[in-house]
């Protein structure tokens, strides 16, 4: 009975593993999608953040959406053992991340196209990692 237990267990570890890396990957499939089409619509996607020009290219969006998708994933692994409520703390600190990442955008120098561009960008990954972290976790 034990035995069994632990391997329902060790398959919902690794489905839920599984979900989460495959949630990372298409939230990353999404945030280039978005930055495509926004290059093609002719968007600059370049920021002064007021020690030079920075371009956002397809590689520094694919770095943000998968260090912003681990930090994400560790911090709600955390939370799920250390809280019963761990995947509300986790939705709630999800949200305010959000929130609070739209606070450069409307900082640095940018046009209004890469503007749009950056907020699609950061909806885009929200919309897709958050409710499906939640969705997988162990105190949902």
């Amino acid at each position: 009975m034990a035995t069994e237990a632990r391997t329902k267990q060790g398959v919902a570890g690794k489905s839920r593993t599984r979900t989460r890396l495959l949630t990372i990957a298409a939230a990353v499939v999404a945030a280039v999608a978005v930055w495509g089409i926004a290059t093609a619509a002719g968007a600059e996607l370049e920021v002064d953040q007021g020690f030079g020009v920075m371009a956002i290219n397809a590689g520094s969006v694919i770095f943000s959406v998968l260090l912003a998708g681990f930090a994400g994933w560790g911090i709600l692994a955390l939370l799920e053992r250390r809280s019963p409520r761990g995947a509300s703390t986790w939705t709630i600190i999800a949200v305010a991340v959000l929130v609070l990442s739209f606070l450069p955008i409307a900082f640095v120098e940018a046009t209004a196209g890469t503007r749009v561009a950056l907020a699609a960008m950061h909806l885009t990954v929200a919309a897709v990692i958050i409710p499906i972290f939640r969705r997988t976790s162990r105190s949902a």
